[in-house]
């Protein structure tokens, strides 16, 4: 029992890399060039929003961690091939102080997203994450003809997300980030400047604008190539 003991430990313990096997993996110089070059990706974007709009600055809240693989679950009990995921994701936000239909327009014509445009012949193209459909709902301040309400909309681009304060709804506001993850070695959440918050931007500016990251996996370890390096 003894021995069918220690195997079972032995095996469970190879499946993965442990804390300190990971932290050394996510803080390994290769890792650290793709860490660095996703973040320079994001500040480069939330710059530009800032320079080629009239949209204030307020604060960028950025992620970045580091986990082992996936678990099995019920509807995938497969073993994951990678054993180090590392990712970033992030918010930013900016006060409008002209106002939002004129900011949706200067954000269009600086072409800092790849979503509908608006040069497009149909009113909806681009449907509720485009430029048109976001224009026609300030038009029409958030209700269909019947007094419905429409849609909330959004700018997608295939990376990030832009949203704004609805004039129309004051439900549909941008709310505070949410809290950071749990401290870890592999574990970073800033807010720049610390201690900003999304009522200090409303307070200063009225309409909160913001833009989010979508979460990007920026850096892997295949489990072949941990245990290549085991070997």
């Amino acid at each position: 029992m003894l021995a069918l003991t220690v195997l079972l430990a032995s095996g469970c313990s190879a499946s993965a890399p442990d804390d300190d096997e990971r932290h050394r993996m996510a803080t390994s110089a290769a890792a650290d060039r793709q860490r660095a070059g996703a973040e320079r990706a994001i500040r480069k974007k939330v710059a530009a929003f800032a320079a080629r709009t009239s949209l204030e600055p307020g604060f960028l809240r950025l992620i970045d961690t580091c986990d082992g693989p996936r678990l099995p679950d019920l509807f995938d009990e497969t073993e994951d091939p990678v054993v180090v995921h590392c990712y970033m994701y992030a918010t930013a936000y900016y006060g409008a102080p002209r106002g939002i239909t004129p900011t949706l327009k200067e954000i269009d014509r600086a072409h800092l997203g790849d979503w509908g445009g608006l040069t497009g012949g149909d009113p909806d193209a681009g449907g509720v994450g485009g430029l048109p459909y976001a224009l026609e709902y300030q038009r029409d301040k958030g209700r269909q003809a019947d007094g419905l309400r429409l849609s909330r909309p959004q700018l997608n681009d295939p990376s990030f997300t832009v949203e704004w304060d609805d004039p129309w709804d004051p439900g549909w506001r941008v709310g505070e980030p949410l809290a950071c993850p749990p401290r870890g070695p592999d574990v970073r959440c800033l807010t720049e400047p610390a201690g900003a918050t999304v009522t200090g931007v409303r307070a200063r500016h009225r309409t909160v604008f913001s833009v989010g990251f979508d979460r990007r996996e920026y850096w892997t370890v295949s489990r072949k190539d941990w245990q290549d390096g085991r070997g």
